[in-house]
């Protein structure tokens, strides 16, 4: 039993023998002492590289999503201008007729509203004030109704 302990292929061989050496000399101690060091700092940089690229991978693939979604946006924007734009385009144009009905109205009831003014003051030279001749109230009355 003792003879497959120490065997040359076992682990628990070299294990022993490499404490064995360490508990006998201080030199090894010192060595195994710097590459541990050496090791744990090794690790640590390449935990924090790790980090750092999966970090970077995160913000790519944030910035692929969003740019996958301003394409997806951009992408439905012709089907709704197709299927609003044509209700868009008939209520512009409806918009377009009233304000051409509305100003034909407007200039219509506007031509006249200074001659009959004239007519009623005489082309008299004292000051009149229009705001209190009743035609002319009457046609600010009409043209607001109008509006309304």
């Amino acid at each position: 039993m003792l003879k497959k302990l120490f065997a040359i292929n076992n682990p628990i061989t070299w294990i022993s023998a490499a404490a064995l050496i360490l508990v006998v000399s201080p030199e090894a101690r010192s060595g195994t002492r710097k590459m541990l060091v050496k090791g744990t700092g090794a690790v640590l940089s390449l935990s924090d590289s790790v980090k750092t690229l999966a970090l970077g991978s995160r913000e790519q693939f944030g910035k692929f999503l969003e740019e996958a979604k301003v394409e997806k946006e951009q992408m439905n924007i012709p089907e709704m201008i197709e299927m609003g734009g044509e209700r868009m385009k008939q209520s512009l144009q409806g918009a377009m007729e009233k304000s051409k009905q509305t100003f034909e109205k407007t200039k219509g009831s506007m031509e006249n509203i200074f001659e009959k003014t004239a007519d009623v003051t005489n082309l008299d030279t004292s000051a009149y004030n229009v705001v209190n001749d009743h035609l002319v109230k009457a046609k600010l009355d009409e043209i607001e109704q109008q509006f309304h």
